[in-house]
C-alpha cells in the first residue's frame, strides 16, 4: 500500500500487478521445469534399477540351474549335451514348480529376427519362457574342461570326457558391450551306481 498526503491510501497499480504476476509466473515456470527434470531423472533411475535387479535375478536363476546339473546314466534320455546354441540335461534346480527335484530341461539361444534380438529361453520351443534378451545376433555358450580350456561343444569330439563340464559360459551383448555369465555344476561327475551296473560288471 502507498499513502498519499492528499488522496490517502491507494492500491497497487495495474502495471505493478502485472510485474508481480510476471515474476511469480517466471519463478513458477523455473520451479516446475526443475521438478519435472528431477522426476524424469528419478523415473529413469528407478527403471534402470528395476532392469538391473531383473537382470541380476535372471542371472541368479541361470547359475542355480547350472549348479544343480546332475549326470544321467549313459543309457538315459537326458545325458548332458552342449552346443553354442544351448544345452540340455538333468538338474535338481529346475526353473519350474518342481524345484528341488531332478528334472530334464533345455536352455536355448534363439534369434528373433523381427526385433533383431537374441533370446535365451528355458526350453527349445519359441514359446518357451524367456530368461534374457539382448540386441543383435550375438551370443553363444561355451564349456570348460578341468584344465580351463573352452570348447564350443560338450562333450568335445576327441578324447574321454566326463559327462558334465566344469564350467559353463553364457556370452551375450548388453548396452553395446560384451556380457558374460559364468556358472559351475556342483553335482557329482557320475550318476549313482545301479544294481544293473553291478550285475553287468560281474558278467
Amino acid at each position: 500500500m502507498h499513502t498519499s498526503p492528499i488522496t490517502g491510501p491507494r492500491g497497487f497499480t495495474l502495471v505493478e500487478m502485472l510485474v508481480v504476476l510476471l515474476i511469480v509466473g517466471m519463478a513458477g515456470s523455473v520451479l516446475f521445469d526443475g521438478a519435472a527434470q528431477v522426476m524424469s531423472v528419478q523415473a529413469r533411475f528407478e527403471s534402470q534399477l528395476a532392469r538391473l535387479r531383473g537382470d541380476a535375478l535372471r542371472t541368479d536363476w541361470l547359475r542355480q540351474l547350472v549348479e544343480g546339473l546332475q549326470p544321467d546314466y549313459p543309457d538315459g534320455n537326458s545325458v548332458f549335451k552342449g552346443s553354442p546354441q544351448g544345452f540340455s540335461g538333468l538338474t535338481n534346480n529346475p526353473l519350474t514348480a518342481g524345484y528341488g527335484g531332478l528334472a530334464a530341461f533345455a536352455l536355448t539361444l534363439q534369434y528373433d529376427g523381427a526385433r533383431d534380438e537374441t533370446v535365451l529361453r528355458y526350453g527349445a520351443e519359441k514359446s518357451a519362457p524367456e530368461l534374457m534378451r539382448w540386441a543383435g545376433d550375438r551370443g553363444r555358450l561355451r564349456y570348460a574342461d578341468d584344465k580351463g580350456e573352452l570348447h564350443d561343444n560338450w562333450p568335445p569330439p576327441l578324447g574321454l570326457w566326463p559327462q558334465l563340464p566344469t564350467t559353463i559360459y553364457v556370452e551375450g551383448w548388453r548396452d553395446g558391450a560384451p556380457w558374460l555369465a559364468v556358472a559351475a555344476p556342483y553335482g557329482p561327475i557320475s550318476p549313482p551306481a545301479r544294481p544293473i551296473d553291478f550285475a553287468g560288471a560281474q558278467q
